[in-house]
């Protein structure tokens, strides 16, 4: 609990004209707040990729009243960055209404970009999927669901990407001769993810990355345990970041 001399000098803040003390007095109500109701931790504010307004206002038009996974997106900008220099494709599972292929896309619009999703929600979770899940909210088949017609829209000012719609891994096959240098794998449970892995991984050009969006989500233990037990006897180690993603450099 926050201490009744910082609450109060939060308050002698708020009436400061500088910006720096209001903005700091934004975010201790936040943490004050977030105190109240038990143990949700906040980190601090001044971050440099808070200051990039035209990714904000981006990630604002194509996830309006979703704040909660700015990071994330921000985390696959820059990997897909970080992979500019190397051969090979990129590749997509799951990709709900596009907000993580758009940020992938516009990074690298020049590299052949893959899409799969079945653009029917989620497949029926299985036992894995709702391990130790607790007070978590839980899946449920169709969860998530959206159009490729949605999907088109948000990306039509791209070039470089094909859709494969069907279930993971139906038509993962198509493309199997390819190499792939950036996959991002967001698919939440635990078949899909293994299938995604299984199928990209050895298909994956050295220094390539994976991006597993629910790596470290609580309430996807299906996906964390599908890719313990695919990595568990491989060389690389799945680097688990505070967003909850999991990243997978190829050696």
């Amino acid at each position: 609990m926050y201490s009744i001399k910082r609450i109060l000098k939060s308050a002698t803040w708020l009436l400061s004209r500088d910006p720096f003390k209001r903005r700091r007095v934004r975010q201790e109500c936040a943490r004050i707040a977030a105190s109240l109701f038990g143990d949700f931790p906040l980190s601090d504010d001044y971050k440099l990729w808070r200051e990039d307004h035209a990714f904000l206002n981006t990630y604002k038009k194509l996830s309006p009243g979703n704040p909660y996974s700015q990071d994330r997106k921000f985390v696959l900008k820059e990997f897909t960055k970080y992979t500019s220099s190397i051969p090979g494709y990129m590749a997509e599972c799951g990709c709900y209404e596009g907000a993580s292929a758009y940020f992938i896309a516009s990074e690298s619009p020049d590299t052949p970009f893959m899409i799969f999703d079945s653009f029917e929600g989620l497949s029926d979770p299985d036992k894995s999927d709702q391990e130790n899940i607790g007070a978590h909210a839980y899946w449920k088949q169709g969860d998530l669901s959206s159009s490729e017609l949605k999907l088109k829209e948000t990306l039509k000012e791209f070039k470089n990407i094909s859709t494969y719609k069907g279930w993971i891994p139906e038509r993962f096959s198509e493309v199997k001769y390819e190499r792939f240098k950036l996959v991002h794998i967001d698919v939440d449970l635990y078949q899909p993810t293994l299938d995604s892995l299984t199928f990209f991984y050895p298909r994956m050009t050295s220094g390539g990355v994976i991006i597993m969006d629910d790596y470290g989500a609580t309430t996807c233990p299906g996906a964390y345990k599908a890719a313990e037990e695919f990595m568990k006897n491989k060389e690389e180690h799945i680097v688990h970041l505070p967003t909850a993603q999991g990243i997978i450099i190829k050696l």
